[in-house]
């Protein structure tokens, strides 16, 4: 393991931690937990949270993908080159829906929107 990954491998685990902290305290705060609570209580609150950090490394992921693409890609109906844009829409993933940006092609010859594949864009 590199400098670069050991760093941040150590500040993942750093906000891991804070955020275990920041959960339970507000689980308390807004009385969601009170007193000794039932382990499985505990236990439903942890995985809400790990669902919460899995849609937005999701999204985040997708993202990414999505900002290095190229701005052009060709119809699927009629074959000329047409603007890309990002755009956004709910998808629902195992941890719940997610804003997904994907790229969506518009072509003004054939008036129709079309979502290119991964590989017609350089994915």
């Amino acid at each position: 393991m590199d400098g670069q990954t050991a760093r941040l491998q150590e500040k993942l685990e750093r906000l891991l931690r804070e955020a275990a902290e920041v959960s339970v305290a507000l689980d308390r705060a807004d009385g969601t937990i009170q007193g000794v609570p039932h382990y499985s209580v505990i236990e439903q609150r942890a995985h809400e949270l790990g669902r919460q950090l899995s849609r937005r490394i999701q999204e985040r992921h997708m993202g990414e993908i999505v900002a290095f693409q190229v701005s052009k890609a060709c119809c699927p109906r009629c074959g000329r080159r047409c603007e890309v844009t990002r755009s956004k829409r709910p998808v629902t993933s195992v941890d719940g829906t997610i804003a997904l940006q994907e790229l969506e092609g518009r072509c003004p010859f054939c008036r129709k929107s079309f979502f290119p594949a991964a590989g017609d864009v350089g994915l």
